[in-house]
């Protein structure tokens, strides 16, 4: 079983290998009987059949479209728990940060099938993939509506423990994990909700794998705790979300320090900017939400440093305060904004954040389009009082490649401004 990206790009390369060995010998001219080379070739064919099996299956599982794995027996468990780990687009370092451990010990249980692993480290790895176990496995894609959450190894409590989630308790972090029952209701108290309104306001979700719940609800908390800390003076105008205040907001990216400028552009009309990185278990990178004060918020976690990030995923959400967002609408929206749109809400987002940034009757004028080259990305920049790292990113979400002109993107631009 392929268990991560490493392994996963070992046996893509070895199938590319044994592909260019067939055609050398389906080409050989060497006097060799044809059936000795045909049963090599059979022998390499059954070889890239075999790893072909574990790339598809791999495929599969971080698509996020496998939610169940059948198990005869508890032997079957720890393939049962890698797979999981896999469906949850979490990698072997983020499932060490939710439990507390080096992340050579995840390589290392998974190495040996969690041979070594004691019964309760395999229920604290179950319950942080927050997986239910009965005759089969079922990744849990909808949170539980109960007065809690099964079990406080759902939450990664070291890594909560870490960021000072836990603001009055001294302990270390073994003790917090050991104190979890109790430190996790109270951290949700402090952000002014129980678990279960947590779990059950209105909420939409764009990510392309499953979601660890309990991850994404500790960090729509201490989003909540910090927004509520500092908020916005002004009271919130939805209608001024548009207009000249919106083309202020863009034209700010021209400046160096454009995105701390834009942090206190939407203060002005009552919006409060939170950033806090993204918890294992969920890829995001921002949401739009309403807090239980009426404070509304745009969350950024800065997953990729980047100004082109930064400033899609910020007219993103600024988009879903000014559709979407409401008393009598959605409380809180959670985007992954490189991942392609999941409901015609988030089309009409993601429509917004083009438009505002570029016009597209502009867009169509940008000789950059089809050149591609930096000195015509800047000259379209300029002409459009906006960073050239918005036009590079343009072209790169139209063309579906993050690896187009890495070095227009203002890569690590952002969180020293903001962090």
């Amino acid at each position: 079983m392929i268990t991560n990206e490493k392994q996963y790009r070992s046996a893509r390369a070895a199938i590319d290998r044994f592909n260019e060995e067939i055609a050398v010998l389906r080409a050989a001219k060497d006097g060799v009987h044809p059936a000795l080379r045909r049963a090599q070739i059979v022998g390499i064919e059954s070889q890239i059949a075999e790893l072909a099996a574990e790339v598809s299956e791999y495929e599969a599982l971080q698509s996020g479209a496998v939610t169940s794995f059948e198990a005869e027996g508890l032997a079957d468990l720890p393939d049962i728990l890698i797979r999981a780990r896999i469906a949850r687009g979490m990698s072997q370092r983020d499932l060490a940060v939710f439990v507390g451990v080096a992340e050579q010990q995840i390589q290392r249980y998974e190495a040996e099938r969690y041979r070594s692993a004691s019964l309760e480290r395999l229920s604290e790895i179950a319950a942080a993939l927050d997986i239910e176990v009965r005759e089969s496995a079922q990744l849990r894609t909808e949170p539980p509506t109960d007065e809690g959450p099964e079990s406080p190894w759902a939450f990664p409590v070291t890594e909560m423990f870490k960021r000072g989630y836990f603001e009055d308790f001294g302990g270390s972090a073994a003790q917090a994990r050991k104190q979890a029952s109790e430190l996790i209701p109270a951290f949700f108290r402090q952000a002014a909700f129980n678990w279960t309104p947590v779990a059950l306001h209105r909420r939409s979700v764009r990510m392309g794998a499953n979601l660890q719940q309990a991850s994404l609800a500790a960090w729509e908390a201490r989003v909540t705790v910090l927004a509520e800390r500092h908020p916005a003076t002004a009271t919130f105008n939805q209608a001024a979300l548009a207009g000249g205040w919106l083309e202020e907001l863009v034209s700010l990216s021209a400046r160096d320090d454009g995105p701390q400028a834009a942090v206190e552009h939407l203060r002005k009309v009552g919006v409060t900017t939170v950033v806090e990185p993204h918890l294992p278990g969920t890829l995001l990178d921002g949401a739009a939400l309403r807090t239980a004060s009426s404070h509304h918020v745009v969350a950024l976690t800065l997953r990729h440093d980047r100004l082109d990030n930064f400033w899609f995923t910020l007219l993103h959400e600024v988009a879903h305060l000014a559709l979407h967002v409401g008393s009598d609408r959605l409380w809180a929206i959670f985007d992954e904004t490189e991942n392609a749109p999941t409901s015609p809400m988030e089309e009409e987002a993601d429509r917004f954040a083009y438009e505002a940034l570029i016009p597209s009757e502009r867009w169509r004028t940008c000789v950059s389009r089809f050149t591609q080259s930096e000195k015509a990305i800047r000259t379209d920049a300029a002409k459009l009082n906006v960073h050239p790292a918005i036009v590079a990113g343009r072209i790169r979400r139209e063309a579906g490649d993050y690896t187009l002109l890495p070095n227009l993107v203002g890569s690590g631009q952002v969180r020293r401004q903001l962090t």
